[in-house]
Order: structure tokens, then C-alpha cells, then sequence
């Protein structure tokens, strides 16, 4: 199996970690690069926080680069998911040795995509504030970029006209609307199908098996990160990140329909919404495509397996 070469753009909070753990085990992954940003926590929690996985699964020679610490055009608002260092959970998982390179996140895309012989994927998880800066700054290795693959953005059913609206998305629209205008190649794992990977009584049970230091870490992120789901909306902790690692590993676990995208600006209830012009009433040419159904056995079947390994 040739590995699938990525760089890794992310927010850490619980489920990016999840989806580090994933991308870093996947002999169908090398991850060239990581950079961090704000989002679930501020951008020293963030970058903190990324640092200590990668020591803890033992990935210290993965570069990290720090990024953009606030939105492009409006002030942080932070995700709550997380709890207050964005990975409550795991108290003894120690501060970490490693440090980021002495560059902004951005220009070391740059400068890694621009070294790529071929284009490679882009994978981001959180609010697309380095994205939307690089697509600004760096425009000439726009075409190194073979496709983003970016957790954000919910449409669920298709004869809504407002939408709700999902965090990434919500953080900070103006980057997405630059990378959506941007001509990248973009595929959108929203709520519609993150929401399908939820951790129940049964994935517990399983994960409770493995029987591992890494095992009994991410049992004790899920524990912690559930409870805001359950509280709020009386389900079990959603996947959202690792379900875009699995989507590289596998695209075969996602459907996946091109379709033209907005964001909406306006101050109002539907700030930051992402829609979908299903049918191509507009007649605008499609700038995305995005995750419309999941097979969320097989996820999770790959995600038990990659602990397990």
C-alpha cells in the first residue's frame, strides 16, 4: 500500500485527537506537516495540546507549526466542547517536550506544498483561518492543493433555506467563503454525516476493550467529551474529526455530491450557515462537494482496528 501523504491543519480538542491517534496509526497516511490553530480553545492551548498527542503516541518527528491565534476579520469566539484547556479528560497526560518550527503556519504550507512533486491532500478540522490566509498570501501553491478535506458546514435536509449553523463554519465564515471562492478542490464533511458517528453504549463497550495506555486515553477524552453532547442534545459524543481521517483512509465510507456553496456574512440567526444549491437553481458552477451519507459501521470498525494495531 503506497501512503496517502497529507498535511494536517487542526484545532485539538478531543476529536482532532482522535483524529491525530488515526492518521498518525494508518499505514495509508503520511502526514507530512501539522499546523494549529484557534478554534476549540485559544491557539497556545491548541498548539499545546497537539504537541502532547504527537509525544504520547510517540510521532515526534511530524513537524508542528503554530497559526493564526483569531479569525480573519472578527474576534474569537471559542468552541465549548472542550472544556477549558480544549482536551479535559486526561490530566496526566504530561506538558510535552516537543516544540513547533520556528515558522507561521501558513508560510510552512506554503513551503511544503511548494516542494510536492505531485499535489497532495490538505486535511483541516478546524475554523479555516490558515487556509483562508494561505489562499491569500500564497496563491501560487494553490495548485500543489489535489484536494481539501475539511470537517465544517451542515445543510441536512435539502429543502431547508436557513440552515444551521456548524462551529468551524460559524468561527470564521469570511476564511471559508476565500477558500470556497478559491477554486481548490474542496469536499465538506458537515453535521449531516459526522452527527452518524456517534459514541453510544455498544462503541463504548468496544473501545473499553482495547486494552492499551493509548486505549484508556481515548476511553477518558470520549468520557469527557460526551458529556456536552449528551447534556445538550441527548446524544453520545460525535466523531466529527476522525470521520475525515477515516474518509482519506477510505472514501469509500462517504457519498459525496458537487454542489455550489454559500456562507452567510450577515449578522442574524443564520450567521456563518453554509448552503447548498442541491439542484443548480442559480446555474453557479459547483465549488464543492459535500458528504451526504456515511457507513458508519465500517468507521467504526476501522477506528477499533487502528487502536487496536
Amino acid at each position: 500500500m503506497t501512503a496517502t501523504p497529507i498535511l494536517f491543519d487542526c484545532d485539538p480538542g478531543h476529536d482532532d485527537a482522535i483524529a491525530l491517534v488515526m492518521a498518525h496509526r494508518s499505514p495509508a497516511i503520511e502526514i507530512l506537516g501539522i499546523t494549529t490553530t484557534c478554534g476549540n480553545s485559544e491557539l497556545e492551548k491548541t498548539t499545546a495540546n497537539c504537541l502532547r498527542i504527537l509525544e504520547f503516541i510517540g510521532a515526534n518527528d511530524v513537524p508542528v507549526a503554530q497559526g493564526c491565534d483569531r479569525p480573519l476579520a472578527r474576534p474569537l469566539v471559542l468552541g465549548t466542547a472542550d472544556g477549558p484547556s480544549g482536551l479535559e479528560g486526561s490530566p496526566y497526560l504530561p506538558p510535552a517536550k516537543k516544540q513547533v518550527v520556528d515558522q507561521h503556519a501558513v508560510d510552512f504550507l506554503a513551503e511544503k506544498l511548494a516542494a510536492q512533486p505531485e499535489p497532495i491532500q490538505v486535511v483541516a478540522t478546524g475554523p479555516l483561518t490558515n487556509i483562508g490566509l494561505l489562499v491569500l498570501k500564497h496563491p501560487q501553491v494553490l495548485s500543489k492543493i489535489k484536494n481539501l478535506i475539511w470537517m465544517g458546514g451542515v445543510f441536512y435536509r435539502k429543502s431547508e433555506i436557513i440552515t444551521p449553523t456548524e462551529f468551524n463554519a460559524f468561527c470564521d465564515p469570511e476564511a471559508l467563503k476565500i477558500v470556497l471562492d478559491s477554486g481548490i478542490p474542496i469536499t465538506m464533511l458537515g453535521l449531516d454525516v459526522t452527527m452518524q458517528v456517534l459514541v453510544e453504549a455498544p462503541q463504548f463497550a468496544e473501545l473499553e476493550k482495547i486494552d492499551s495506555p493509548l486505549g484508556k486515553v481515548v476511553v477518558d477524552w470520549l468520557k469527557f467529551y460526551e458529556k456536552l453532547h449528551r447534556n445538550s442534545m441527548g446524544v453520545g459524543g460525535a466523531l466529527h474529526d476522525p470521520l475525515v481521517i477515516a474518509a482519506v483512509i477510505d472514501p469509500t465510507l462517504i457519498r459525496t455530491k458537487p454542489v455550489h456553496i454559500g456562507v452567510n456574512l450577515a449578522a442574524g440567526y443564520s450567521f456563518g450557515a453554509t448552503v447548498a444549491d442541491f439542484w443548480n437553481e442559480r446555474g453557479e458552477k459547483p465549488n464543492a462537494s459535500i458528504a451526504y451519507e456515511v457507513d458508519s459501521d465500517r468507521f467504526f470498525d476501522l477506528l477499533y482496528s487502528l487502536l487496536r494495531d
